[in-house]
């Protein structure tokens, strides 16, 4: 694309007037513009150093006479434009009712090898998560935009490109809609949680040692639980806002020797998400999840009031929507977890205080013990 476009007589020429020239993705804003976005993940999600190495171990030697910022510029096109073309089709995934050897775009079938494409036309379209009613089909040897549904006259032809957050949304097309505001997630990092355990950052909350911690992280390593951080979304039909393995990965720091041992040794599956949505699961909840969003540097309220101030510069309204986005999805999740009712009867209590009064230490009940199987996460 650099080199097409730095010669006269490309036939190129008319698409590359068409693109757009200025951009606003995550990797054009400057410090001052990017801080906007206060304790937002997307932040080092940019990758402009790896992006400007790899410049120039790649494209440098090619002689372009182009600058870095033309890289961005065409990169970000690139990223914000481009269509994956599967090198060989298959029925397998994203078809919906296309003739054999068909398929959308956008497979999920993960072994399929794909190319990275620019199609002029095609990428014109405007998406939409839910109104989205247009597909780009390949029958390898071309390509068609199809609608998927019954478009009346003057309605607008929409692609989809998933439901992105509006994080994700703005760091690759640089731009966020109040459409995308229900596919908003928070990130917790592991570090965070384990740190608040090493360092007793948690209020009366036993402290663990260095061996006990990893193994317990050594165990949520086998039961495929362990992540480098949790999204946190807003609850709906695909689920609660709190995800199992971020449960699963309290359970098992909070939960007694005994327990830990008898799911250690004896393969046990975890428990059902009931169970591990433990009342003392849920204090710890609230109090990491209210710890992170206190993270940000302005309250979720402040946010709602800086978003009505007239003449704002649009980065700046643009990072206003996604940290309160991320704020409200945190508050949606503290209110999930203070619903906590699972016993506590596996859990290393804290220390009897004022404070914890309202943990309870429920009777063991029958039945209650996670159910052996050779392998699986949750029975």
């Amino acid at each position: 694309m650099i080199s097409e476009s730095l010669r006269q007589d490309s036939k190129w020429t008319p698409y590359f007037n068409v693109l757009p020239q200025h951009l606003d993705s995550l990797v054009f804003w400057s410090p001052s513009e990017l801080a906007e976005l206060q304790a937002s993940t997307v932040i080092h999600k940019i990758g402009k150093s790896k992006a400007e190495d790899m410049f120039s171990q790649y494209v440098a030697p090619l002689g372009l006479n182009c600058s870095t910022d033309m890289c961005h510029q065409v990169a970000s096109i690139i990223m914000a434009y481009a269509f994956d073309i599967p090198e060989k089709t298959s029925t397998v995934g994203g078809n919906t009712g296309e003739e054999e050897g068909e398929e959308e775009l956008g497979s999920e079938d993960e072994e399929e090898k794909s190319l990275i494409s620019m199609i002029p036309l095609a990428d014109m379209l405007n998406a939409d998560a839910d109104r989205n009613n247009a597909r780009l089909c390949c029958d390898n040897e071309e390509l068609e935009m199809r609608t998927i549904k019954p478009i009346t006259k003057g309605e607008e032809i929409l692609n989809d490109y998933g439901q992105l957050p509006r994080s994700d949304l703005l760091r690759r097309y640089g731009y966020v809609t109040q459409n995308y505001a229900v596919y908003d997630v928070a990130e917790i990092s592991t570090k965070m949680i384990l740190a608040a355990f090493r360092n007793v950052q948690v209020e009366h909350l036993e402290e663990l040692s260095q061996d006990d911690l990893e193994k317990r992280v050594e165990l949520a390593e086998r039961e495929g639980v362990f992540e480098d951080s949790y999204d946190i979304a807003h609850p709906g039909p695909d689920g609660p806002s709190i995800p199992d393995e971020l449960l699963a990965l309290l359970y098992l720091l909070l939960v007694d020797e005994e327990t830990l041992q008898s799911i250690s040794s004896s393969q046990s599956s975890l428990p059902s998400r009931s169970k591990l949505a433990t009342q003392l699961v849920g204090q710890i909840l609230v109090i990491l999840l209210t710890a992170r969003e206190k993270e940000y540097g302005t309250t979720l309220e402040a946010d709602e009031s800086l978003g009505s101030v007239e003449n704002l510069p649009t980065r700046t309204k643009m990072a206003i929507a996604v940290r309160s986005g991320e704020k409200r999805v945190l508050r949606k999740a503290v209110q999930e977890a203070e619903s906590f009712e699972g016993s506590n009867n596996r859990m290393r209590l804290p220390k009897v205080s004022k404070n914890a009064s309202a943990i309870q230490n429920g009777k063991r009940r029958a039945g209650d013990t996670a159910t052996r199987t050779k392998k699986g996460r949750f029975r």
